[in-house]
């Protein structure tokens, strides 16, 4: 696995391409973005990354055998800037297949354009339709309104809240712990087998299959 394989899409005037990170690319991370207390805060990091740090992560997220990352691109003609990453971390094939989600734009010119919300609908839709998944996991630490309205969007649910996970702005945050779950079947009823989801269950249900379609419309895997 490492990285996912490219699927391209279209927000608004942008055009986006979800594509293999490269090891030359890795500079595109630092500056502007992650030496930026403004990016990080968010993440529950304190630091500022530099080149040897994004470098390290690279190798590390190459060899693991359970992730799919993918480079968030805009495409000008044949040009590509690098503006985020999005993946799906501990993809297990147990009795129940899952994975957890992560997500970030570095470059704030980019935000606030719909561009996260697309990036979840891709990347359910990849999730449920070509591995297979029943659940898809993500956290959000509380605050970030953004991130927790992207997600929602595209059918995912808080399920539960994690509290005091990090420090933030002088106070501990919460985590907003959240789930998407697979809508169609024979996934849907795997998962609830004979139990009875609630009307914010099947709500959420109705959204996530609004994600889907708008994928499938939308979203072309080359």
């Amino acid at each position: 696995m490492a990285f996912g394989p490219i699927m391209q899409l279209r927000v608004g005037e942008l055009e986006i391409e979800l594509a293999p990170l490269s090891k030359d690319v890795m500079k595109d991370f630092i500056s502007p973005g992650m030496q930026r207390a403004s990016i990080t805060r968010y993440l529950a990091h304190n630091n500022g990354f530099v080149l040897e740090d994004e470098e390290e992560w690279y190798e590390k997220t190459r060899t693991e055998k359970d992730s799919l990352v993918w480079g968030i691109y805009v495409r000008e003609g044949e040009r590509r800037k690098l503006i985020g990453n999005t993946a799906l971390f501990k993809i297990t094939r147990e009795h129940i297949h899952q994975a957890t989600s992560g997500s970030m734009i570095f470059d704030s010119d980019y935000w606030g354009k719909g561009i996260a919300s697309a990036i979840h609908r891709a990347r359910t839709w990849f999730a449920f339709q070509h591995l297979g998944l029943h659940r898809i996991m993500s956290a959000v630490i509380q605050g970030n309104v953004g991130s927790l309205k992207a997600l929602q969007k595209s059918g995912y649910e808080v399920v539960y809240v994690e509290r005091n996970v990090a420090f933030v702005d002088g106070r501990l945050k919460n985590h907003d712990c959240l789930a998407c779950l697979n809508p169609r079947e024979p996934f849907w009823g795997q998962w609830w087998h004979g139990d009875r989801p609630t009307k914010r269950e099947t709500d959420a249900r109705k959204r996530t299959a609004e994600s889907l379609m708008w994928a499938e419309a939308n979203v072309t895997l080359l």
